[in-house]
């Protein structure tokens, strides 16, 4: 940041501090300002006793699956309220993943939510074979996954699940 005149300031419909990139801006790159992102999960009596600037923070909350291989959760909570979600898949045994559905509220659409998820989920597992279930034809789905860039490789629509991952969801039995 030092190196392209780094700056702070304030994102007034969310109410949080931003960090800008002046060089990028000035570049008019597309993701020159971003809001910083608390990846550390909460506690569960982490409410109303929380310092005020705790609690004003995004957050990238993971729900375990319920078995091993099963499908479990990324939300990003804004002020409390989940607005993002992600359900994945992982299998630690075959390094596979599986990117199942991501949902971004329509109010927080293309501000990076659904970018972020993506990122979340497939840092949980690097090196990982990435897939995903089949994708969703809607105007909004394509453009977001012609969007995406993500930095490991994935196979867009094509689900490839491993014993394990069949297993947790009662295929196999």
């Amino acid at each position: 940041m030092t190196l392209a005149n780094g700056g702070s300031g304030y994102h007034h419909a969310y109410l949080l501090s931003t960090q800008v990139c002046v060089l990028c801006w000035a570049r008019r790159r597309p993701r020159a300002r971003w809001l910083v992102v608390d990846h550390r999960t909460p506690m569960p009596a982490e409410r109303a006793d929380q310092p005020e600037d705790r609690r004003a923070q995004i957050l990238v909350v993971a729900r375990r699956p319920t078995t091993r291989a099963g499908v479990g959760q990324l939300e990003i909570r804004l002020h409390d309220v989940v607005i993002a979600s992600a359900d994945l898949q992982l299998c630690g045994v075959d390094a596979r993943g599986i990117v199942r559905h991501v949902q971004v509220d329509p109010a927080h659409r293309q501000r990076g939510f659904g970018t972020l998820l993506l990122d979340a989920a497939i840092a949980r597992g690097p090196g990982y074979h990435w897939s995903t279930t089949s994708l969703n034809q809607s105007e909004d789905a394509q453009d977001f996954w012609a969007y995406q860039d993500p930095a490991e490789p994935l196979h867009l629509g094509e689900p490839h699940y491993c014993t394990h991952m069949r297993e947790a969801s009662g295929e196999w039995v």
